[in-house]
């Protein structure tokens, strides 16, 4: 196998993009699905889906630091970390899965009583949320996985296996929302049972293809070492602290919107989704970069990935601006794919402008992070974000959203406001230079 040829940035980001692509698609998809059912279906799951992020969230900071890390040793040669980094990362994950799994399980109500759910949505999304929270280890493992095989830049074999999870979700989906091959209509209750089983499905995969094209065995956990725990914690948990900020602050701005009624927080959940696919090419361009800067901050050549930074951020911000403008354009097309309540419509598209405001912000710090952490400058990500998501984006989104009765168009300016601050602080940071004295190897 050649998993270290040298890959062009795009063969590695198209495969990422698709896999993305197809995930917000599927995402939509239930939306879609779950919105001619109830468009309080909807609500209980856009409701709560912020919390469920943090699941995500957490289990990336291992996920990072692995592709990180492997992605440097993969451009030094090192074979032996490389196998320690992969039994490492998957042991981790798997514990914390498991961990936060119980949480979930045992503190749901408390978590969403938390949140100020309306209670008929959390009556109604309870058993979702037990399910999708409480069996997030699926989750772990198949995300580990893929970070393992895009830190070789072999991004194709996860396309692949979340094609099939992904079409495995919609057939059941199907069967527990509409009654399809005699099954029961369970409504969201059943969107949860088909989630958990396609992602179980998508865990075992994950392990086969990664054993197969990383020459990885179940013996080869034995490899496991502290000192590639050090490592991967020392990228991760600051770079949690970031994450965890972002996850806290939206969880903040969440409980405001689940106080201004079950239409607005409707309302949020269709646009959330919408910002989604906005976003995806600046994600998958934020992937590659950092799997491409990693590998070549590992074999020294850091003017190179200096560059390769700085075209990627030029491309994803063009792209954002072109697709944000658009969906503009067509915002009342868009949301008549979603619903056809005229009130959730109405508020939704006074919403669409600064999608435009907050997504173009949103690719500095997509790709110019994600370039800094492939780096090994970690701490100052962390430090900035902490300090500008909770000083500006909750304060701002209770000042315009919930003060001066703006609801989501102030909470949307808050966000946007929050990414530009950060994105330029971000810029600045890499035009300096100074991640070029930071380094894992």
């Amino acid at each position: 196998m050649t998993l270290e040829r040298k890959k062009s940035l795009f063969s590695i980001t198209i495969p990422i993009f698709l896999e993305l692509l197809l995930v917000t698609v599927v995402g939509n998809i239930d939306t879609i699905m779950l919105g001619r059912f109830s468009d309080k279906a909807v609500g209980a799951v856009g409701g709560m889906s912020q919390v469920l992020l943090i699941q995500n969230t957490i289990l990336s900071f291992i996920c990072l630091g692995t592709t990180i890390l492997m992605a440097q040793f993969i451009g030094a040669k090192n074979h032996k970390s490389t196998k320690e980094v992969i039994a490492v990362s998957l042991i981790m994950n798997l514990f914390i899965g498991m961990v936060l799994g119980v949480i979930y399980f045992i503190g749901w109500e408390w978590i969403l009583i938390k949140i100020k759910l309306p209670l008929a949505l959390r009556d109604m999304g309870m058993n979702y949320f037990k399910l999708v929270g409480g069996l997030c280890v699926f989750q772990a493992i198949s995300l580990t996985n893929g970070a393992i095989l895009k830190s070789y830049g072999n991004t194709k074999p996860m396309l692949f296996v979340n094609i099939g999870v992904n079409l495995l979700n919609i057939l059941g989906n199907g069967m527990f929302i509409f009654g399809w091959m005699g099954a029961p209509v369970l409504g969201v209750t059943g969107v949860g049972i088909s989630t958990v089983f396609s992602r179980f499905i998508g865990a075992i995969a994950s392990v086969v293809v990664m054993s197969y094209f990383c020459s990885f065995r179940f013996e080869d956990l034995k490899k496991f070492t502290f000192d590639k725990v050090k490592k991967i914690l020392s990228i991760g948990i600051p770079t949690a602290g970031e994450h965890l900020t972002w996850s806290l602050t939206q969880v903040i701005i969440l409980s405001m919107v689940n106080t201004m009624g079950t239409t607005q927080i409707t309302a949020r959940t269709y646009l959330a989704l919408i910002s989604s696919f906005i976003m995806i090419f600046s994600i998958a361009l934020g992937h590659g970069t950092a799997i491409q800067v990693g590998q070549l901050v590992g074999a020294g050549d850091k003017e190179k990935a200096y560059d390769q930074c700085m075209k990627s951020l030029t491309m994803s911000f063009i792209a954002a601006t072109i697709i944000s403008v658009l969906v503009y354009f067509f915002r009342y097309g868009i949301m008549e794919m979603f619903t056809k309540d005229t009130e959730v419509i109405q508020i939704a598209a006074k919403v669409f402008p600064w999608m435009i405001y907050i997504e173009t912000g949103r690719t500095f710090n997509i790709v110019v992070i994600n370039a800094l952490h492939a780096a090994g400058d970690i701490k100052f990500p962390m430090i900035m974000g902490c300090v500008v998501m909770l000083g500006v984006a909750a304060p701002l989104s209770w000042v315009l959203g919930i003060k001066m009765e703006w609801l989501l168009v102030g909470v949307w300016i808050a966000n946007g406001t929050d990414e530009w601050i950060r994105g330029f602080g971000m810029l600045w940071r890499w035009k300096t230079k100074r991640w070029m004295a930071k380094g894992f190897v």
